[in-house]
């Protein structure tokens, strides 16, 4: 894959210095918790009950590279931004290396099903779309500057361990998956008519990619796609679902592998100069994140949707997303303003979870924010074709059953815990209609559930488009939602720790619920799947590679993080 050099971004890096200081992070965040360091351990000795097996220092900031007594690595990551982003460069340089080019080139690959052996023409065409859409993500001010002087050091540190990333490589594994999805869901290029062109020019093209119009403008088309990618499953349980009460935050992130990110995934300790501490599980070259939990007890994890809810340019990426939320908030309530301050540009789903209960949102310990684009607003009906608006206005009358209130706000609707679908909409169509509207089954005033599809019938008119309907199959996504709440019925009550962690760990093919057939044992984990003890701020994750069968399980990594911020 070609190695990028974006200029601009480099000979802005003392302009960025000169006006921040060491560590580089907005004067806009406010919160500022003083850690102590984790002890020197002198070279191989212990490092929160963890084995150090290398450390790198950065002006006085020492990052640690560990592993457990399974061999599973953990980063420890300390100081300024710019220093932490130096130490995971230089701590896992190969890693790195192949997380940012070879990897990112097939999990684009495996998106949009082209890959540039074949069609090398037309790859590096949509690489460079893409990467417009980066660049102009960080030019507007939508990714703030601490994360991306987090990248530049991400990129120094392998450097000079002697490995050649690229800024740019950094930048498109941390927000391109943003800008994919949203030229995949609008149908919109910065340069469409140079497709246009290529497509006159090269015959065979229109096998892999297509444009059509659609309003009087021109959309383009990937045929061969698959836009789950990133599917994903969720919970929150508390109160009556657990033994003691106690939430649980299970996330299972389901990832393109490409062959590397199993080898290379880990466990990552972060204690920044500015924020809050957290852990979560990543990779190398990873400053955003999927799975993370905070040193006040809040975390959170990310699932695709498609939704029409989504504008051609990202603004900030899911994953930076959640790391400005994980590091600057202290429980759900700030995190659910902080996410509307954010300026975003795609559809997600993000599961969020708390120690202490929301003073905002129904007094529960769980949620899952639906959103969408935070400008311009919209309302999900407005989104519609009009045609589309003017039939589900008749009849039935679907857009009619809505309550007036609540509006998404910048983007953003909440369904906690105590949340309940609404009566009108049930049984509102069927799967085999255009129009289908999924209710919410965890009826339990104490369960959120949440896989890859809409809930709240609002953001469900978003999926209405003719767009997004073809390509918006939620059949998978509701099999998991469906199966995941009948293993949940079966638990209710008795949820402690290791039970929350069985749940999400139900598509493992050595799952104690038996075999789904979804995974192979002895294979590679797709992504991993995490468990959090919200109140004791303890997560597991699972990584790497399944066990061969029920007697040989792999093993799971835990981080204690107070074991490293007291």
């Amino acid at each position: 894959m070609r190695r990028f050099i974006w200029l601009a971004v480099l000979l802005s890096v003392p302009l960025m210095f000169a006006g921040c200081n060491s560590s580089d992070d907005n004067d806009l965040i406010a919160t500022n918790t003083e850690q102590e360091a984790v002890p020197d351990p002198g070279g191989q000795g212990d490092v929160g009950g963890l084995t150090s097996i290398d450390q790198v220092t950065i002006d006085g900031d020492t990052g640690y590279l560990a592993e457990d007594e399974n061999g599973k690595p953990y980063l420890i990551l300390q100081g300024s931004s710019y220093n932490m982003g130096y130490q995971m460069g230089a701590l896992m340089p190969e890693g790195t290396f192949r997380i940012t080019g070879e990897y990112i080139a097939r999990v684009v690959e495996g998106f949009i099903g082209i890959t540039e052996e074949d069609n090398p023409l037309l790859y590096n065409f949509l690489l460079d779309e893409v990467l417009t859409l980066c660049h102009d993500a960080v030019n507007s001010g939508a990714i703030p500057s601490y994360l991306i002087v987090e990248m530049l050091g991400v990129v120094d540190g392998a450097r000079a361990k002697g490995y050649d990333v690229g800024f740019d490589n950094v930048l498109l594994l941390n927000e391109g998956y943003d800008a994919l999805y949203s030229i995949y869901f609008t149908g919109k290029l910065p340069r469409i008519e140079k497709l246009k062109e290529l497509l006159k020019n090269k015959s065979g093209l229109g096998e892999f990619i297509k444009t059509q119009e659609e309003d009087g403008e021109a959309r383009v088309v990937f045929p061969n796609a698959n836009p789950y990618v990133l599917g994903c499953n969720e919970f929150v349980v508390s109160d009556a679902a657990t033994l003691d009460g106690r939430p649980f935050h299970g996330r299972d992130f389901m990832f393109s592998t490409g062959g590397i990110y199993q080898n290379v995934a880990c466990m990552g300790i972060y204690l920044p100069d500015k924020g809050y501490p957290f852990v979560c599980v990543t990779a190398p070259g990873f400053v955003g994140l999927t799975t993370a939990l905070n040193s006040e007890g809040l975390s959170m994890g990310v699932d695709v949707v498609i939704g029409a809810c989504t504008r051609s340019d990202p603004g900030l990426g899911c994953l930076l997303v959640m790391r400005d939320i994980i590091q600057h908030s202290s429980n759900l309530d700030e995190a659910i303003e902080r996410m509307k301050t954010q300026d975003r540009g795609v559809s997600w789903i993000y599961a969020i979870a708390d120690d202490e209960k929301s003073a905002l949102y129904n007094n529960t310990y769980g949620m899952i924010a639906e959103e969408g684009m935070s400008d311009p607003e919209f309302n999900g009906p407005d989104l519609l074709p009009g045609w589309e608006y003017w039939l589900l206005s008749l009849g039935k009358n679907y857009i009619g059953m809505l309550d007036e209130a609540p509006l998404p706000e910048k983007g953003v609707m909440v369904r906690d815990q105590a949340w309940q679908f609404p009566p009108a909409f049930k049984d509102g169509g069927t799967q085999d209609d255009d129009i289908y509207f999924p209710d919410q089954i965890e009826t339990w005033p104490d369960v959120v559930i949440a896989t890859n599809h809409y809930i709240i019938p609002r953001m469900v008119f978003t999926t209405f488009t003719p767009r997004i309907s073809k390509i918006a199959d939620i059949s998978g996504s509701l099999w998991r939602y469906e199966t995941l709440w009948g293993l949940m019925g079966g638990e209710y009550g008795y949820i402690d720790f290791d039970t929350a962690r069985d749940l999400i760990d139900f598509l493992n093919p050595n799952s104690v619920y038996g075999d789904t057939g979804y995974y192979t044992a002895g294979g590679s984990v797709h992504g991993h799947h995490a468990i959090m003890d919200n109140t004791n701020l303890i997560m597991k994750g699972l990584f790497g590679y399944y066990g061969p069968d029920q007697e040989h399980k792999a093993p799971w990594a835990r981080v204690d993080l107070n074991d490293f911020i007291e």
